[in-house]
């Protein structure tokens, strides 16, 4: 019974130190892993870390060009109304003179029309209907 005993004694023994050989493997293979999950990382970051700075200089540049962009569009826009403005006094200065100008050339022509027709030739009848043909001296 002693060799029984010594036997599976020897066969405990065994079973742990494979035990203990395969749970060392298992902890060499994991640390591999997590080796390589580490560099990975660290790959990933040293990749990440300019690509996010290039991100940011790239979104100033555009923030830049758009603040550029908004100055010239509202200085359009205050061109724009400056603009309307001057042709809004252009407009009724132009339109003052020309109604002017016409009342001027009426009264002048009325007064031309006054002092010629007073010399006897033609009175101020003479856009009257002439008597008996029912037609205005001026058609004729």
């Amino acid at each position: 019974m002693d060799a029984f005993v010594d036997l599976m004694k020897g066969l405990l023994f065994g079973g742990l130190a494979v035990a203990f050989f395969v749970l060392a493997w298992m902890f060499l293979r994991l640390a591999r892993i997590f080796s390589t999950t580490e560099k990975t990382i660290k790959e990933v970051s040293e990749q990440v870390v300019p690509l996010l700075g290039k991100t940011h200089v790239t979104v100033d540049n555009i923030n830049s060009q758009l603040y550029q962009l908004d100055n010239a569009v509202g200085d359009v826009a205050d061109i724009t109304g400056e603009l309307d403005q001057t042709t809004t006094v252009i407009t009724r200065g132009v339109r003052g003179g020309v109604i002017n100008l016409s009342s001027a050339t009426a009264g002048l022509s009325k007064g031309i029309s006054a002092f010629f027709g007073a010399s006897g030739k033609e009175g101020p009848a003479s856009d009257a209907t002439a008597p008996g043909d029912g037609r205005t001296t001026r058609e004729g």
